[in-house]
């Protein structure tokens, strides 16, 4: 029985989280296995749904960001 597993983020991710501290941003893997990257605002300042961002590679999710 595996008790869990180690997180790495990337560099890439690294940066990403510094510079959009407002976000979680995660990397995650579809059912083929490839990677999909999500950020969320991690404090809403409105009453509107929480945005979910997805992006197919940390370059795009950081032109979504900007």
């Amino acid at each position: 029985m595996r008790a869990g597993y180690p997180l790495h983020p990337s560099r890439e991710l690294e940066r990403l989280r510094a510079d959009f501290p407002d976000h979680l941003i995660c990397e995650l893997h579809d059912g083929a296995g490839r990677p999909v990257f999500t950020a969320t605002l991690l404090h809403r300042r409105c009453p509107c749904p929480p945005d979910l961002v997805t992006a197919p590679s940390p370059a795009a999710l950081r032109r979504a960001l900007e």
